[in-house]
């Protein structure tokens, strides 16, 4: 394994605030700026979530990203598509449950990409900690605009999926700067954040104020 892919993994595993560009909330014309600001605001991991686009505009739009997260020490994931993050050499692809599985994405990319994978129950968090998987998200956690046809499963299995997940997890889905505290008091240590991200007036203070919550609990060192 590269010293790359060692670096990727040790980000990972610091990784605590994720956040996800996505393109029904934001303009594309709109998008770089937007990128501007999560890199100001000190994420761990980008995504690049644009599901209208075909790939071609994504592969585009990717390449126009990458240069701006450079030596910033935060990850870049492309949604969806691992041909795209193997063309545009982002960090890792998303998948989804619909999406490629996950030995086949395997293939295609190597050790040097990460992979995560989306998870709605218990069953499939274990499912694809079992894969070739570098981490996972489990929610959605609250009700979220970003998804309205899935069904929150709420806080209650967030000590088991901590408990029974050793890869890292990412909580999702509906989580705002009025309800995180309810998401890490439930023992969540990584939170992925989306609408209340994007909406927020003023994105590089809405960024430091989550992460000193997150750093009140003891997750930053």
């Amino acid at each position: 394994m590269k010293q790359g892919a060692l670096w990727k993994r040790y980000l990972l595993s610091q990784a605590r605030f994720y956040g996800i560009l996505d393109l029904s909330y934001v303009d594309p014309l709109h998008a770089v700026n937007f990128v501007q600001k999560l890199v100001e605001g000190k994420v761990d991991i980008l995504q690049l979530r644009a599901k209208t686009f075909n790939k071609k505009e994504l592969l585009k739009l990717s390449l126009e990203i990458k240069p701006l997260l450079a030596e910033k020490d935060i990850l870049f994931i492309i949604n969806d598509h691992p041909d795209v993050a193997l063309e545009s050499r982002a960090d890792g692809v998303h998948l989804g449950q619909e999406d490629m599985p996950v030995p086949e994405a395997r293939t295609l990319l190597g050790d040097d990409f990460l992979i995560g994978k989306s998870t709605h129950s218990v069953e499939q968090a274990e499912q694809a900690a079992s894969e070739q998987t570098d981490y996972i998200a489990f929610g959605p956690i609250f009700k979220t605009p970003t998804k309205p046809d899935y069904s929150p499963v709420g806080l209650t299995f967030i000590p088991l999926v901590r408990e029974r997940i050793k890869k890292p997890v990412f909580f999702i889905g509906g989580i705002n700067k009025e309800n995180i505290s309810e998401v890490l008091s439930a023992g969540a240590d990584r939170v992925v954040m989306v609408s209340a991200l994007l909406k927020a007036a003023d994105i590089p203070a809405f960024c430091q104020q989550i992460r000193n919550l997150l750093s009140i609990k003891g997750l930053w060192v």
